[in-house]
């Protein structure tokens, strides 16, 4: 499935820019890494769009999108889970640059799972 190959991508891409952000304590690249570390959970979630039979044509191209369809089509764990790596790696990580190098690892590992359980339906 295409999606879950640029979901993957994207993860590994968040990783290496991860390690050469922190490497060189740079704020600006750990947003970025904040970044396709987000696309990686967009890309996962739009699988699990698909496996509910949504055709490809039709998902969502907003957060608000989304979110509809989570509600639609996820259980309430998933929802959370989706909410929680939002909140966290695009707002915060991403938008606000608020996120430290400390709490990035989790939220990887975090996505990994995401990845891995949506892979796994």
């Amino acid at each position: 499935m295409e999606n879950m190959k640029k979901a993957k991508a994207y993860y590994k891409k968040a990783i290496s820019e991860f390690k050469r952000a922190k490497d060189g304590k740079d704020g600006v690249k750990l947003q970025d890494a904040c970044a396709k570390a987000w696309l990686a959970v967009i890309s996962a979630t739009e699988v699990f769009f698909i496996k509910n039979r949504v055709a490809e044509s039709m998902l969502p191209k907003t957060d608000r999108g989304r979110n509809y369809c989570l509600r639609k089509y996820a259980d309430k764990s998933m929802r959370k889970e989706y909410s929680y790596l939002r909140d966290r790696v695009h707002i915060e990580g991403y938008y606000e640059g608020t996120l430290d190098f400390d709490e990035m690892p989790e939220y990887l590992d975090d996505i990994k799972e995401y990845i891995k359980s949506i892979e796994k339906l």
